[in-house]
């Protein structure tokens, strides 16, 4: 038995992995740059530590343990033309249903821990516009990225929608917690997930398309506020 909004007047979507599948891009080239241009390794545990994290979280991580701090502008700057270069050569896949979402009747807004370079960068690639979002805030944006709730809170304010009228769509564990920390109730999308994280969520979902039936006659704009609606998914 989950729990979604019976109003729901706002969505706030991650990006990576939740709209389109780049996490494991972005650790394959972003490790693998690492490794080889800088000969710093990345062992399977610190991956799962830097997962969800915005860049600046990232960064601030291989400062402290890896002493990187002075060497981010080289290292971003090579990312990026490494990350554009794996764009041209194959598309990264994008969730389905996201047309359905997009035709709701509420205000949508995305919360991303990506750079506003790569997200443009990435929705360039798959053909997608910024201007199907009321707001899209990325990690320069924020001085406390995830888990932080700073982010979800300043969309709130941006889509003028209370928390308890909002869902967000999130897939890490850092992005789940900054959620909930900000009053949202939070779904787990596990179509492009690269780690499990449905047990940390408010509710959990397929994809968008199922996302949608549970709950498009609630994204209307009406109803009482604060309150809520148990359904089966």
């Amino acid at each position: 038995m989950n729990v979604l909004p019976l109003r729901i007047r706002a969505l706030i979507y991650d990006f990576d992995n939740t709209i389109v599948g780049t996490e494991r891009i972005n650790e394959e080239l972003f490790n693998g740059l690492l490794l080889g241009e800088f000969g710093v390794f990345l062992s399977p545990p610190e991956q799962e530590i830097l997962h969800g994290l915005p860049w600046s979280g990232v960064f601030d991580w291989l400062e402290e343990n890896r002493g990187l701090g002075g060497r981010r502008p080289e290292i971003w700057s090579r990312f990026m033309e490494v990350k554009r270069e794996s764009l041209r050569r194959r598309k990264p896949p994008v969730a389905t249903g996201l047309d359905l979402m997009f035709a709701l009747p509420v205000p949508q807004a995305i919360v991303t821990g990506s750079s506003r370079e790569e997200l443009e960068m990435v929705m360039e690639a798959i053909g997608m516009s910024e201007d199907r979002f009321a707001a899209v805030l990325c990690d320069e944006d924020c001085a406390r990225g995830k888990p932080d709730p700073e982010g979800y809170l300043r969309a709130l304010e941006k889509l003028r929608v209370p928390a308890a009228e909002a869902l967000v769509f999130e897939d890490s564990r850092p992005g789940i917690a900054a959620a909930r920390m900000a009053g949202i109730t939070v779904a787990f999308i596990s179509e492009l997930a690269s780690r499990d994280r449905g047990a940390d969520a408010d509710i959990r979902f397929g994809s968008f398309t199922e996302a949608w039936a549970a709950m498009k006659d609630r994204a209307d704009g009406r109803g009482d506020h604060g309150n809520h609606m148990e359904v089966r998914t």
